[in-house]
């Protein structure tokens, strides 16, 4: 079951994971993918199931969207964040 859900602002680590030393970004989830689907802003086929969702999350400063683990989301946060 997704931990998190579709309109929620969250701050991610878009490279590597929760525990690499990379930039954090905020972003909102657009969808919540639990199927091998077609995601994010380059057209990629992710692999999700309910188990091991993905989720397409669209960056507040770049307007691009790319589907990512849930181990890349670190928290929910406000939308003023």
């Amino acid at each position: 079951m997704p931990k998190y859900q579709e309109g929620q602002h969250v701050e991610y680590r878009p490279i590597g994971g929760r525990n690499t030393n990379s930039s954090t970004s905020h972003g909102k989830i657009e969808r919540v993918i639990t199927q091998d689907d077609v995601a994010g802003s380059t057209g990629v086929t992710v692999h999700a199931s309910p188990e091991n969702p993905r989720y397409e999350i669209r960056n507040c400063n770049t307007g691009k969207s790319s589907a990512l683990n849930e181990s890349n989301i670190l928290s929910a946060t406000d939308a003023d964040d």
